[in-house]
């Protein structure tokens, strides 16, 4: 017995001194999505075959998520990447690799391929989650870090993700805002919990909720509390705790075919090494009526359409700077944003508009991939810190427009030292 609690001892110190060995600092690491270098484009999590899905796996399904990016530079870089589970609220749980995955903590991207045939080279590098290498194995948020040549200091990108396993019933229905003021352009959420068949010690601490519009994180609603509860239902069903800014449908184009002028495209030239995509000047839509328009909620689709393609858009889809201009009069003590998940939702200097004098508009050029693109134009208070994007300023906001909701559901038990993810249910305000 003496040499088997030795041979413990040692097994337990060889894995904490492991995982010290190749640890991220926690310390100072944002979860986020972002991407911290400017040579990678195209960054993407999603479910494997539906683009504009979430970035959630269910805990007993079979179908992983795909996670991609491009390298604009030729030069070898050696990618690598893991995974840390975070609380609801985005924050390292503190839990050791070994707890929350099987697999190896550190590992290698394998799968890539060049681009072919393209003006702007590019090497297009994909990764499946789970894979035979590593697996999650506990529900929660998740961060992937990506890092170049096994140097856990240079981090390239972050994504979010989650894993989840429905252990409880959640229904709901998006409803127009109730108070009269709110009635014309917001959207709540009102939903219930069934907690009939899951141990729940204390309804008001042990859950925590979490809803997203179109996952947009940054105007996230945290910490709910029920309106009312028994010992089977949880009701939340409140006037303005979970009400949002209903917004308006996005703005799209497309470019998926370099020969033809699409909607909203006003010229395409090709100035070596660049094609050069103009879209049509954009106008403010506050005071606009509503106009129903299919959109994907902010996302986007990469497609191509090039003669002699044999339709893997993946690497034979071409790069493009295109102009986006908004005519508009200069807005005083705040910046307007290009916003959408071709953005990846980030209110940074490499996507605030800059006023041009001469054509009396804001006006950004974007990299982008070929494909079709969902956007809008946020604006930004610069006299507030931390102030929200507002995205009825310029584009209006109308109880009728067209958004998903993501409902979350977290449980942490006075045992536990991690927030299950118990519940993902998503909500479309169409469904009345």
């Amino acid at each position: 017995m003496p040499l088997l609690r030795h041979k413990i001892f040692v097994l337990v110190a060889f894995i904490i001194s492991f995982n010290t060995l190749f640890a991220i600092n926690t310390d100072t690491l944002a979860c986020i999505d972002k991407v911290y270098t400017k040579n990678l484009k195209t960054v993407r999590l999603h479910q494997m075959g539906w683009e504009e899905s979430y970035p959630a796996l269910d805990l007993n399904s079979d179908n992983p998520l795909i996670f991609s990016f491009d390298q604009m530079d030729s030069e070898p870089i050696d990618f690598y990447y893991t995974i840390i589970h975070c609380s609801h609220d985005w924050k390292p749980s503190g839990l050791m690799f070994f707890e929350y995955a099987d697999g190896f903590e550190e590992n290698e991207i394998r799968d890539y391929e060049d681009s072919h045939s393209t003006m702007v080279p590019y090497t297009h590098f994909s990764l499946e989650i789970p894979n035979r290498d590593l697996q999650p194995t506990l529900t929660g948020n998740y961060l992937l870090i990506i890092y170049a040549n096994e140097d856990k200091e240079e981090i390239l990108c972050t994504k979010r993700f989650m894993v989840y396993e429905n252990l409880i019933d959640a229904e709901g229905r998006v409803n127009p805002g109730i108070e009269t003021d709110y009635r014309k352009k917001y959207q709540k959420l009102d939903f219930n919990l069934n907690i009939k068949n899951f141990s729940i010690s204390n309804p008001l601490t042990d859950i925590k909720i979490v809803i997203l519009q179109n996952y947009q994180w940054n105007n996230a609603v945290f910490g709910v509390q029920p309106s009312f509860l028994d010992n089977e239902t949880l009701v939340y069903e409140w006037d303005d705790k979970t009400k949002f800014d209903a917004a308006n449908e996005y703005r799209y184009f497309s470019f998926n075919n370099l020969e033809i002028f699409s909607e909203f495209v006003e010229n395409i030239e090709f100035k070596k090494p660049y094609y050069y995509v103009t879209l049509y000047v954009d106008k403010p839509k506050f005071f606009d009526p509503y106009s129903s328009v299919e959109d994907v909620n902010g996302h986007y689709v990469i497609s191509s359409k090039r003669f002699g393609g044999n339709n893997y858009p993946e690497v034979e889809a071409e790069y493009a700077i295109v102009d986006f201009s908004l005519e508009y009069t200069p807005v005083s003590n705040a910046d307007i944003y290009i916003y959408g998940e071709m953005t990846n939702y980030e209110l940074s200097d490499n996507y605030k508009l800059t006023y041009n004098l001469e054509t009396k508009a804001y006006e950004i050029l974007l990299f982008l991939k070929q494909g079709y693109y969902n956007y809008r134009y946020v604006l930004v208070n610069n006299e507030e810190e931390n102030s929200m994007p507002d995205h009825s300023f310029i584009e209006g906001s109308y109880q009728e427009t067209e958004n998903n909701y993501l409902l979350l559901v977290y449980h942490r038990d006075p045992s536990d030292n991690y927030d299950k993810l118990i519940n993902l249910t998503q909500f479309n305000s169409r469904n009345f």
